[in-house]
């Protein structure tokens, strides 16, 4: 059995449940997900988006820096042209 560098304690992403979610991460990819059985909201239990639905973090698509919009959005435009930002 694969043993985690660290588990990070956090809430699912999928609806207002607010499940508590436990992510077993190795080499900063997470292989499990697991709920811990004393949580007030879930008892342990997770659904299939909250147990397995985390590959979107690991898609090249996905926004991993803030932006800023550098124009307006004007009706019925799609698409958008964006500066990179600075976490604050």
């Amino acid at each position: 059995m694969i043993q985690p560098d660290r588990i990070v304690s956090t809430t699912c992403p999928y609806c207002g449940v607010g499940c508590n979610l436990h992510l077993h991460v190795k080499d900063d990819f997470i292989y499990r997900v697991t709920s811990p059985h004393d949580a007030v909201v879930n008892q342990g239990n997770l659904c299939v988006k909250g147990r397995f639905g985390y590959d979107f973090m690991y898609h090249p698509d996905r926004v991993t820096t803030p932006l800023i919009r550098k124009t307006p959005q004007q009706p019925g435009q799609r698409t958008q042209a964006f500066d990179r930002s600075e976490w604050r």
